[in-house]
């Protein structure tokens, strides 16, 4: 049973954090949501983002498909050395194209351990990276590493 002095407690508690979380709300900007205006911009901040890792422009591939008459989708197929965290990339993507409202959507293929990345928008895949292990390529110093005990398949 709470005693008397334990219940008053927790209500202080309690409207202390009610008052903390309104004065928080209060103060806190809202995230402005960036408007794509064209879907070159994607392209853009895929481009930028393969450069941040430093991936070579040789490694990379990039082919349009036409899926009908009104609309193309660009595939980027990206050469990646067997120890590159691909989750990284992933993530750092998703980190980028979030503030346009592009979701991305990742998905494994065994036992290539092949990353497939489909990039949404308004529900519509419009754009689609494939992250494939190629074992001729090592991985520089200056991109991301799969850590001790992270399995390579490991996807967020």
């Amino acid at each position: 049973m709470h005693t008397e002095r334990q219940q008053k407690l927790i209500v202080t508690l309690l409207a202390f954090s009610c008052l903390a979380a309104i004065y928080l709300l209060v103060k806190s900007e809202p995230v402005e949501s960036k408007k794509l205006t064209h879907s070159a911009e994607v392209d853009s901040l895929i481009t930028e983002t393969f450069r941040e890792f430093n991936i070579p422009t040789d490694q990379v591939r990039k082919r349009t498909v036409e899926i009908d008459s009104s609309f193309t989708r660009n595939i980027y197929t990206v050469r990646v050395a067997s120890n590159f965290s691909k989750t990284t990339l992933h993530y750092s993507l998703q980190k980028e194209l979030w503030p346009y409202k592009v979701q991305t959507a990742g998905r494994v293929h065994f036992p290539d351990k092949d990353l497939n990345v489909h990039l949404l928008y308004n529900d519509r895949v419009f754009r689609t990276l494939i992250v494939r292990e190629d074992p001729d390529i090592a991985l520089r110093q200056d991109q991301p590493e799969i850590l001790p005990g992270q399995d390579s398949h490991e996807v967020d």
